[in-house]
């Protein structure tokens, strides 16, 4: 036994001790990095000149959707913007109906793919890409919904000359299905997770949806050449590519968010855990480790702190330390969700955080042994 002020301590209690203080600095240090993120981005005076946008939705047996999209997007209060969407071997009737729209509105420009490629994703961005005239590209995917009309002018009002790379926020509030929560609070916390990650210049893409770049810089850059590696996300990792943290903007406000319209049911949230483990395996070492010793951190800082709690004399003030990460976890939270205008995260969130290193171990470890060589779309 070893005498500490008056406190007697095996060693293997003082090795956990040391584990929870050293855990939780490195979670504090995560929790700083999130807070000035979350309380960055005072409103800058809008532009006088708005530069122009192109809107591409690339879609396959969407019609239903696009006929609720597609509406809303060419009601945009904009000066100069047009709607791309590139019908990409759809068998419904999606053709049609585009091309009845195209007698309406001077704003909408199609695309057409008839055959399959083994890189469809790239293929249909390229496409859209190339047809698209405007300088600014936003990609939206057809559930995707706008909310107001003003949605495109507030995230105009972020394309700035010395910005690249733009982050949108996806709302996941509309999903029906068993597991709505669960890809509420993942998309959430990886957003401010990945947004706090800019100031340490490692910005990091979380979704294809609700994100821009400018089309002469994907064009000189030869487009997804250098991520055609990947059959999945090139879009995600055209923008890891090209961000930092000086040319990338998180979007961290509701007028610029868009709401998600699809299932979440049990396949639903497993396909769309998969799709940001593989898309994780792509970042750098740096972004990798940002990850990794955050996830490992709090798993090792919970796991301690519940063996302190019953081995030592110490308790209180290591319940005392656990109340206090948790409140600055909330009051971070809370603003960013007000912020963002989601409802209802917490305090479902604080659960969510404590259980997910464990499930992303087992579907790390399940995507290993099975060998997913899945394309998604």
């Amino acid at each position: 036994m070893i005498e500490i002020s008056g406190f007697s301590f095996s060693v293997a209690e003082l090795a956990l001790l040391f584990g929870f203080v050293l855990m939780f600095l490195i979670q504090l240090f995560y929790q700083l990095l999130m807070a000035t993120f979350v309380l960055s981005g005072k409103k800058k005076v809008k532009q006088v000149d708005f530069p122009s946008v192109s809107i591409i939705i690339p879609s396959r047996n969407y019609e239903e959707n696009l006929r609720e999209l597609i509406p809303m997007l060419l009601e945009q209060d904009y000066p100069d913007f047009e709607v791309v969407v590139v019908d990409d071997c759809s068998s419904d009737g999606t053709e049609w109906y585009l091309a009845e729209l195209k007698l309406q509105s001077n704003k909408l420009k199609t695309s057409r793919i008839i055959q399959e490629t083994d890189f469809p994703n790239a293929l249909a961005i390229t496409i859209g890409v190339r047809a698209a005239s405007k300088e600014w590209l936003v990609f939206l995917n057809p559930l995707c919904r706008v909310t107001s009309n003003n949605w495109l002018k507030s995230l105009a009002e972020e394309l700035l000359p010395e910005i690249e790379a733009v982050f949108g926020f996806v709302k996941y509030t509309n999903l029906a299905g068993s597991m709505q929560k669960f890809i509420r609070y993942e998309n959430f916390d990886s957003f401010i997770l990945y947004g706090s990650a800019r100031y340490l210049g490692l910005a990091m893409p979380i979704s294809d949806m609700n994100i821009a770049y400018k089309r002469e810089q994907f064009l000189n850059r030869r487009g997804f050449a250098a991520v055609l590696d990947s059959p999945f996300s090139e879009n995600e990792l055209y923008l890891n590519k090209i961000s930092s943290r000086q040319n990338s903007v998180y979007l961290l406000n509701n007028s610029t968010s868009v709401t998600y319209a699809g299932d979440a049911d049990w396949y639903d949230g497993m396909n769309f855990k998969k799709k940001q483990l593989l898309l994780r395996r792509k970042f750098t070492i740096g972004q990798s480790a940002y990850l990794w010793i955050n996830t490992i951190s709090r798993l090792v800082f919970d796991i301690s702190m519940i063996a302190l709690l019953i081995l030592s004399p110490l308790r209180f003030w290591v319940a005392g330390i656990w109340v206090f990460k948790i409140i600055h976890e909330l009051i971070w939270g809370i603003v960013a969700m007000k912020r963002l205008g989601e409802k209802n995260i917490f305090p479902g969130l604080i659960i969510f955080r404590s259980i997910i290193p464990l499930f992303n171990s087992i579907i790390s470890l399940n995507q290993f042994f099975a060998g997913q060589k899945r394309k998604w779309k």
